[in-house]
């Protein structure tokens, strides 16, 4: 310890005698106690070494935290190096006893002038290896904001393509209704012309009806009579001609009405293909937010690791250079002392009490604070904000609810096939609930490529990105992920974008028993409107939380002690898993769901292996055409049961 190799063979005898290593000051005299050579020859080596430290350069090993490389003169070298700063005051105690029997020679003042400039110098470069750390770590974390603003930024000209096939859309739906009333007002005005017309009709012929005679009778009319007879035959003519005359004129509203009709079929079909044009502009929006989100995700995980990475290695180099730091203050200390003991020409060999001094130095522990840095916290993901699909309620409620409502926009006029939903049998993806990992994985349905994280990103826990053991994820309408996590009591909405804050929707109040609260949730079924059914097991029901609503939760159905699954069924109501009772029960209504409830559809000969029977059962879906496809867990079977819940 302490001696290095010489680089060229050894100048002196004495020095020849302590072998091939080049002996720093401080640990002379341990050599020479422990025989390595004798006390006189060691001495006269460690003058030579004084001597020699003019002419000889020599590095002591450089400290990583450092930006400095100290001058390893043969007295820095045991004082100044890393591994003394954990030998407690060995360096001291050893120089100080090898200067009490040198003394402070002037080449030991001249030494020791120059090791106090080189640490001087070395103070300043320690406080702006320090900054540079701050600097690094600022510009680390100021990173993650270029990233969003680069990423998440909104293309404008995608953004006003949205604004002008929205403006396109809507002027056009007003046109249309202006034409559709237009075409009311017509379709009456004919209606009330005909209507009128025959009225008229029907009324000259009840009026002529009784006057008019056989042509054999004529001759036996009298004069007067056959006058009279004559009179009504030629306004029933007038009458009749009036008629058609009323009946030409109709004929030209009719066509004036087909004319407006056309007008407006053409303006109806000229608006649907505006509102696919604006649908497709919306979707083309969402696609490239898509994109970006997903490698706005990528880019912040890569460099939050990076982050982590680096905070992680200031903060060693910290506590480093505060090691250093309180270290070359002592060392100064000692320094300063033994160079003041130099100038009034003290021995320390005959002055214990100045040893004493000198090693009360290493008592003093020096800080200084410019060498802290705060480590600053690691940025939250930021959300992705995406706009509605189209297609979906939450989008026609948003853009069409003012539309005037003679100009009823199409069901889904979008042509953009990646946000229609998929044929039935086509498979995009599995959502799966990562119970122990606690987080949700959306997985390509091709079984090839990662899967990504689309809930819990931040691990285990109860904050807006975390979960604690989901048992079941559903998706809502606008392909929000919804799920169901257990240990929390709690049941969260998360974005379709797989990134951002989730939201409580249910058990907003926590653990318990209450409208807002849930105690230990376990499955979950959303309807296509987004009411969520939720199996709420400790609380022994099923809670109906509608759309839109406050989160308090509707009983659907009460003393399920054993229920863990739940499912929506087509033409209305749920089923729910029975597995103490062995079975599969139907709920039509919230009146009409308990657990003695007798509307079984599976299960209905209880216990057992029979093709009517089951064995706790623990999971339940409802196939294309009504049937009940059940996990029955005991029997270790899955069964495809009748949707008309016998046989």
């Amino acid at each position: 310890p302490g001696c290095i190799d010489l680089p060229a063979p050894p100048p002196s005898p004495a020095m020849a005698r302590c072998g091939r290593l080049f002996v720093s000051l401080a640990w002379l005299p341990l050599l020479a106690a422990s025989g390595h050579c004798g006390e006189a020859s060691c001495v006269g080596a460690a003058k030579e070494t004084v001597l020699l430290s003019t002419r000889m350069t020599l590095h002591a090993p450089r400290d990583a935290a450092s930006s400095v490389d100290l001058a390893a003169k043969p007295l820095l070298q045991a004082l100044v190096a890393p591994r003394a700063r954990s030998e407690g005051d060995g360096p001291f105690v050893s120089l100080l006893e090898g200067l009490s029997k040198v003394g402070i020679t002037p080449e030991v003042q001249e030494i020791i002038a120059k090791m106090l400039e080189d640490i001087e110098g070395t103070f300043p470069k320690i406080v702006e290896s320090s900054k540079n750390d701050t600097r690094l770590q600022n510009r680390t974390y100021a990173y993650f904001d270029t990233i969003a603003s680069r990423l998440l930024q909104k293309d404008a000209a995608k953004d006003e393509a949205v604004d002008a096939a929205r403006e396109l859309h809507k002027s056009c739906r007003l046109q249309e209704s202006s034409l559709s009333s237009q075409v009311a007002q017509s379709n009456r005005s004919v209606a009330e012309a005909a209507q009128k017309r025959d009225e008229q009709l029907a009324l000259w012929q009840k009026q002529h009806s009784g006057m008019c005679v056989a042509p054999d009778s004529l001759r036996s009319l009298s004069a007067s009579a056959l006058a009279e007879h004559q009179d009504h035959a030629e306004q029933y003519q007038e009458a009749m001609n009036d008629y058609i005359s009323a009946l030409h004129e109709d004929e030209a509203k009719v066509a004036e009405h087909e004319k407006i009709v056309a007008v407006h079929t053409e303006r109806a079909l000229k608006c649907s293909q505006r509102q696919e044009a604006f649908e497709d502009a919306v979707c083309g929006v969402v696609t490239s937010l898509q994109a970006s989100c997903t490698a706005y995700a990528t880019a912040y995980d890569i460099h939050k690791q990076e982050y982590i990475d680096i905070v992680s290695d200031i903060a060693a180099r910290v506590i480093n250079r505060k090691a250093e730091w309180n270290h070359l203050k002592k060392v100064e200390c000692v320094l300063q002392k033994l160079a003041a003991s130099g100038e009034d020409g003290s021995h320390l060999g005959d002055d214990s009490s100045a040893i004493h001094k000198l090693r009360n130095c290493y008592a003093v522990d020096s800080a200084n604070s410019a060498l802290t840095i705060a480590e600053l916290p690691l940025p939250m993901q930021q959300p992705c904000q995406m706009p509605m699909l189209p297609c979906t309620a939450s989008f026609v409620q948003e853009e069409y609810a003012e539309l005037p409502t003679n100009a009823p926009v199409a069901a889904c006029a979008s042509s953009c096939s990646a946000q229609k939903a998929p044929e039935p049998g086509s498979l995009v993806a599995y959502v799966i609930a990562d119970y122990e990992n606690n987080r949700v994985l959306r997985c390509p349905a091709n079984g090839r490529g990662d899967c990504s994280i689309v809930a819990g990103a931040q691990g285990e826990g109860d904050g807006p990105q975390q979960l604690r053991s989901p048992t079941d994820v559903a998706l809502a309408p606008n392909g929000d992920f919804v799920v169901v996590d257990y240990l929390n009591n709690r049941v969260q909405r998360c974005p379709a974008s797989g990134s951002g804050d989730c939201i409580t929707v249910a058990g907003t109040e926590g653990f318990g028993f209450g409208a807002k609260k849930l105690n230990s949730p376990l499955s979950i079924a959303m309807a296509p409107n987004g009411d969520m059914f939720v199996v709420d097991f400790n609380n022994f029901r099923v809670c109906l939380f509608p759309a839109g609503g406050s989160g308090d939760c509707i009983w659907w159905g009460s003393s399920f002690p054993t229920s863990d699954d739940v499912a929506l069924i087509p033409n209305g109501g749920i089923v729910v898993t029975d597995y103490r009772e062995h079975r599969v029960v139907r709920c039509q209504s919230a009146e009409h769901c308990h657990y003695k409830h007798d509307d079984i559809v599976a299960g209905a000969q209880g216990l057992g292996s029979g093709p009517q029977q089951l064995y706790q059962p623990r999971g339940v879906c409802v196939a294309p055409n009504g049937d009940f496809v059940v996990a029955d867990t005991g029997n270790n079977r899955v069964q495809r049961c009748p949707a008309s819940g016998s046989g």
